[in-house]
């Protein structure tokens, strides 16, 4: 499966060799984990070879992000699918600081979106961000999803406490 979006821009499921890449440094970079719980304990090749082995399970949907020169750029997931609640968690990573804003995001967010609803019958997609990612607020409200909810004091980044903000959007919204 390849999904090709914007120009020079593609989905496809991660495959091993996506390890030999630049992949498992962004887990490190503290710029690019900056308002998440990623960086704070550094991984080693194998934390990262265990995730790919566990890939297969019917709990997750991982998609890579590539660009045609640059190579894998980023990942994106539903992940924790509940099959009895019909619902998922949401995440994207961009680790290629070139292509953050530049609606790389929201074009893929919008294809493994589409995939939950009406591939998988979810009925609800969910995610949460740090008060401080602005960006990550901003693609949630541009997919749709609405605020949900705030966990007060949930995640602890550079020295301080932060909330962290709750998006969602149902199936019945979901406009594609």
């Amino acid at each position: 499966m390849i999904h090709t979006f914007l120009k020079d821009y593609y989905l496809r499921p991660l495959r091993k060799t996506d390890l030999d890449g630049p992949y498992s440094s962004w887990f490190s970079d503290q710029t690019i984990t900056k308002y998440s719980s990623h960086g704070k304990f550094f991984k080693n090749e194998n934390y990262f070879l265990s995730f790919y082995e566990n890939l297969n399970r019917e709990d997750q949907v991982v998609l890579a992000i590539f660009h045609t020169l640059d190579g894998h750029i980023g990942n994106l997931s539903l992940q924790d699918i509940s099959w009895i609640n019909r619902t998922a968690e949401f995440a994207i990573i961009i680790g290629n600081q070139n292509h953050q804003n530049k609606g790389v995001s929201y074009e893929a967010s919008k294809y493994i979106l589409e995939h939950g609803f009406n591939k998988l019958n979810l009925n609800k997609i969910y995610c949460g961000t740090s008060d401080q990612n602005i960006g990550m607020q901003r693609l949630a409200l541009k997919l749709g999803m609405k605020e949900e909810g705030r966990r007060v004091d949930h995640l602890f980044l550079e020295g301080s406490y932060h909330d962290v903000l709750m998006y969602y959007i149902l199936a019945k919204d979901w406009k594609t």
